[in-house]
């Protein structure tokens, strides 16, 4: 479900921060300046004494009084090694709070903000935190996936400015607490599942890894022809529908059709084996495009999809998110999409 926020639905929080580093600092300060009581927890000694030089309520978990606590945050680090995702120091974490909860008989909202593969909010982190605290989540606490879409130069405008926040929770209590703390700073807030929020994260990182890569790969075969592919890239950012139209391609299960992209992605790629030049990435698309071909999606309703995305082309995506959200809220016509509902 998509909705807009409403800034008066506002109450004051007592907020724990699990995790001190860009995101978890950025978060603590934005509700900060919101009105809400906001202490650090760190493993750290001396990142907490830095914190306090800075005037910041910093503690470990031990001295947490929880009795006070209404939200926890916990924005841990969650690196790779070895191309893996290490979640050991998140479960860590979630083993302190998981203590901290069997001290308090209030419902406590922990809210997961580190980037985890999905299932993990559900399958991993919820059962320890039920193990250790010894309560049931969705009776006792409440447990919700909240991404970060945090640039880290940035990262502290970019939390006062959120142009989307996912709140990824199937309790009600949880999403109707953060939506309201989440509310006064403004943008598109979008209710979904744990595991959807999850996947939103991996999915908005890795489309733009992809953008970059695909133009990179762009910029050699320019390089190979000699022109500006600078030129071409800005060019293209404009004059391609998916630049510019936020539901453009977004429908999963169906190829690419009509009269062009068929016949300009194996003509092109046609191009570049002639002249011996690898174009990875459009091959990828075209194998991935032929595997789906023979799969037809169930239950569409073409007529009225059709007049949706038209109505987004006929306003030049003048306001981009305006669009987007104008188009998903309308769910009568969202839920004919492959049988099934497209918001949540």
């Amino acid at each position: 479900m998509f909705t807009k926020p409403n800034p008066r639905e506002n109450a004051p929080c007592n907020i724990l921060v699990v995790g001190s580093g860009v995101v978890g600092v950025a978060t603590g300060k934005g509700f900060t300046r919101k009105g809400h009581a906001v202490t650090y927890v760190d493993v750290n000694q001396e990142r907490i004494c830095q914190l306090r030089q800075e005037g910041l309520m910093a503690t470990t978990a031990v001295h947490v009084d929880w009795s006070a606590v209404d939200v926890v945050m916990l924005t841990v680090s969650t690196p790779t090694v070895n191309n893996r995702v290490v979640l050991d120091h998140i479960k860590s974490a979630a083993r302190d709070v998981g203590h901290g909860l069997a001290q308090t008989d209030k419902f406590v909202v922990v809210v997961v903000r580190s980037t985890v593969p999905p299932t993990t909010t559900e399958q991993c982190l919820t059962p320890i935190l039920e193990q250790a605290s010894g309560k049931e989540a969705g009776v006792d606490f409440g447990v919700c996936m909240n991404p970060e879409f945090l640039r880290q130069k940035t990262a502290v405008q970019d939390f006062d400015r959120p142009w989307i926040t996912v709140l990824g929770s199937t309790d009600q209590r949880c999403a109707s607490l953060l939506n309201k703390i989440y509310a006064p700073f403004g943008g598109l807030i979008v209710h979904c599942t744990p595991t959807e929020a999850e996947m939103i994260k991996y999915v908005n990182n890795i489309y733009n890894a992809v953008k970059i890569s695909y133009f990179n790969e762009v910029h050699q075969i320019c390089e190979q022809l000699g022109i500006d592919s600078n030129l071409v890239g800005a060019t293209v950012a404009r004059s391609a529908e998916s630049m510019w139209n936020p539901l453009y391609g977004v429908r999963g299960g169906v190829p690419y059709g009509g009269a062009c992209l068929p016949k300009d992605t194996t003509g092109f790629m046609a191009f570049c084996e002639d002249n011996g030049w690898d174009h990875k990435m459009l091959a990828a698309t075209i194998a991935v495009n032929e595997e789906l071909e023979a799969w037809v999606p169930p239950a569409t309703a073409p007529d009225e999809i059709g007049d949706i995305l038209a109505a987004v082309q006929n306003e030049q995506a003048a306001e981009p998110l305006l669009v987007f959200e104008k188009s998903l809220l309308n769910a009568a016509v969202a839920q004919k999409i492959n049988g099934s509902s497209y918001i949540h």
